[in-house]
Parts: structure tokens; C-alpha cells; sequence
């Protein structure tokens, strides 16, 4: 997925560092971050870019997913650093 707003760069609350939007697109695998929109509402309408570059399917699947609270994902991000030692 190319977008002119590949580029931009937003502080994420998930990984707690500076991200692009292009990484944003692909962080759930074929699917955005839930938290794409939240994210980037206020740079850009990112709601009609999404749905305008995702398959009707990818976009349902997309809408349904609820994002996780900070200790869910800090939770997942050790218990996957664990199984790399």
C-alpha cells in the first residue's frame, strides 16, 4: 500500500517511539494497527484513505478489531522477547 503520507511520522503510544505512517499501514500484517486512526485523524482524513485502499473485506476485518490497552500490548511484546532467548 503506497500513500502520499508514507513519509509522515507520528509518536506511537503502542511502541512508544516515532513511526511512519507506512509502518502504521502494516503492523497488524495485512491489516493497519487498530490504532491508525486514532492516531492520525488529526494530520490527514485517514478514515477515507483507509477505506478507499482496503478491500471491502480487509476494511470489515479492519473495523472490527478493538484496540489493546497498553499492559495487553506490553504484556504480548514480553512474553514474544522471551521466546527469542
Amino acid at each position: 500500500m503506497n500513500t502520499p503520507h508514507d513519509s509522515k511520522i507520528t509518536r506511537c503510544p503502542k511502541l512508544g517511539d516515532e513511526m511512519t505512517f507506512a509502518y502504521c499501514l502494516v503492523e497488524a500484517g495485512d491489516l493497519p494497527c487498530a490504532r491508525i486512526i486514532a492516531c492520525w485523524r488529526k494530520a490527514f482524513d485517514v478514515t477515507t484513505l483507509l477505506q478507499s485502499i482496503l478491500t471491502s473485506q480487509q476494511w470489515d476485518r479492519f473495523d472490527q478489531v478493538q484496540p489493546k490497552d497498553k499492559m495487553e500490548s506490553l504484556l504480548e511484546l514480553i512474553e514474544k522477547a522471551k521466546g527469542q532467548t
